[in-house]
């Protein structure tokens, strides 16, 4: 195929490999280098993937980062699924943008690329590597020198900067040094706050009060105005910012810089993101089980919806937005049976729980610490096993560090063995805070927060709902039978552990003339008291009385 005989499709791939990049020159000169070969092939036409730009920002091409989980990996499969039609062009600025893996690696490319009767174009020089060509000696011999200068410029760049954040670490840790390095906006030059820590010090107490990240932003924007470190800001960067280990002065794991937040609202936030405790929790909550019921089918969060002056119903979220279709859960479920089954058979457990959980809160914070420390260790491992997968010579000190990173990772499973150990013999659940109890009547929106942040969920499949302490180890379930007209109740069968409950196995019922909208709303809320109100707290210690672990007892914080 000769240079001026060119035609049909042409795909644009482009491609910068640092983040640092984004934002300057370098996708304008590539797109203005392609836009003048096209001026020049008439014939040509672009077209575009899946409607979609082809472009690899801040990605890798000496690593193979663009092949596997980048734009140039999606186009591939779509010319090996025979998606691109035989005799397309991909046009690059240089062959650079294409690959800097080893000869052998970028072979393997061509190949995929050429058995399918693709060209590929590089618009600086003109160049044609076409798969008729893939035998030719001068061209081979080009594509070659090509490849081995951009993966040993790719190699050197790498050596560089690895050479340079090793001094960096060794000075770090062995020295106390901080190193020299672009700063989070809240840190000046030195490593000390400026005047702009109050924002992070509020990303972090809104995102403890159940704010999302869209919710932060705003919040942020309406108390801070257009100020410098929000003009860029978006949901992603608070995410960022949150688990930012500066945000505590670490760096390379040393304490060389000023904190903004205490180690106990860091570690905290990471649980937080981690167990996604806060996924189904708004601002705007008003019901008591706001986010502490999931569905049993799909694992979403139940939404709670009440029209006119009927009682609520609990629906799941994931099947209500997609129309039924992704999730086989029922319709519809009564909200006032799920409270009843939480405020009779959980609540005092959860309760117990916390209370035990406040009391050895110095292991769990440890906990979170050795847990983040250990998905730190687990990413550098996966880096180093895929380094060692991919060296073409067998690397003694790549296996020598694997074996330290090994024991390293051994070591704080061995910790977080012992420290799990110590929180399980500290819940005895034997009683409840006053403090905590206090909170549900003075500020229900907080204590909603607190029985969240416990991370406990109440499942709800095929009508019945169930609870665990611990994960995968259901103690009590209440499965909901069918509703008495006559008596306008709910028939349920009740189902604990014997470990928990006097009784294992029961049958009960949940009256809805206990149950008004505002009650079920504010249900520790005073109230004038009637002879309605005497029935249902008969009722319900009865209930107590048959099921309930009485042992817990209410006591004062220490």
């Amino acid at each position: 195929m000769s240079d001026d005989k060119l035609s049909g499709n042409v795909y644009l791939y482009q491609r910068f490999s640092s983040q640092a990049q984004e934002g300057n020159s370098s996708l304008y000169r590539q797109g203005e280098a392609q836009r003048e070969w096209l001026r020049n092939h008439p014939d040509c036409e672009v077209v575009e993937l899946e409607g979609k730009p082809l472009i690899d920002a801040g990605v890798s091409a000496f690593s193979g980062k663009h092949l596997s989980s980048g734009s140039l990996g999606r186009l591939v499969a779509a010319i090996e699924s025979k998606v691109v039609p035989r005799g397309s062009i991909i046009l690059v600025e240089h062959f650079s943008r294409l690959s800097r893996m080893t000869i052998t690696e970028t072979g393997k490319l061509l190949d995929k690329i050429w058995d399918n009767d693709i060209s590929i174009v590089t618009a600086r020089d003109q160049s044609v590597y076409s798969p008729s060509k893939r035998n030719d000696l001068s061209t081979r011999m080009r594509l070659i020198v090509e490849i081995d200068k951009a993966h040993s410029d790719s190699k050197w760049r790498s050596e560089k900067v690895k050479s340079s954040w090793s001094r960096r670490e060794y000075n770090a840790k062995e020295n106390k040094i901080a190193p020299k390095m672009r700063m989070p906006f809240w840190l000046d030059k030195k490593g000390n706050l400026n005047e702009y820590a109050d924002v992070v010090r509020d990303i972090f107490k809104l995102h403890a009060e159940g704010f999302g990240q869209v919710l932060i932003e705003r919040s942020l924007r309406k108390k801070y105005g257009d100020i410098k470190p929000l003009k860029n800001i978006n949901p992603t960067k608070i995410i960022r910012i949150i688990q930012n280990p500066k945000c505590i002065g670490l760096v390379y794991n040393e304490k060389l810089y000023e904190s903004v937040v205490s180690d106990k609202d860091y570690y905290n936030a990471q649980r937080i993101c981690k167990e996604r405790l806060f996924t189904s929790v708004r601002p705007d909550r008003k019901w008591p089980l706001h986010g502490l019921v999931k569905c049993g089918h799909c694992g979403s969060g139940m939404s709670i919806q009440q029209s006119a002056k009927s009682l609520p119903l609990l629906r799941c979220s994931r099947k209500q937005r997609s129309g039924g279709e992704s999730c086989d859960a029922p319709t519809t479920f009564p909200y006032v049976v799920a409270y009843h089954f939480f405020s009779v058979y959980v609540e005092h457990l959860i309760l117990a729980k916390i209370t035990d959980l406040k009391r050895s809160s110095a292991n769990h914070e440890q906990k979170v610490k050795l847990i983040h420390k250990l998905k730190e260790l687990q990413v550098k491992q996966a880096d180093l096993k895929e380094h060692y997968r991919k060296s073409e010579k067998v690397s003694v000190t790549i296996f020598s560090l694997m074996e330290d990173l090994d024991a390293e990772i051994n070591d704080i499973e061995a910790q977080l063995s012992v420290i799990q150990s110590k929180i399980e013999k500290s819940l005895n659940l034997a009683a409840i805070s006053k403090k905590i109890v206090k909170l549900s009547h003075s500020d229900p929106l907080q204590y909603n927060l607190e029985l969240n942040r416990i991370g406990n969920k109440i499942f709800l499949k095929d009508k019945e709902l169930s609870f665990s302490l611990e994960e995968n180890q259901v103690i009590a379930r209440l499965k909901f039978t069918n509703y008495d007209r006559k008596s306008k109740a709910y028939k349920c069968i009740f189902y604990g552990s014997k470990d928990y409950y006097k009784e294992s196995e029961f049958v009960t019922e949940v009256r809805t003339c206990d149950w008004d909208v505002d009650r079920l709303l504010k249900p520790n809320r005073d109230r004038a008291f009637t002879a309605k109100d005497a029935a249902r707290i008969f009722n319900y210690s009865n209930l107590y009385s048959e099921s309930s672990n009485l042992d817990i007892l209410l006591q004062d914080d220490e």
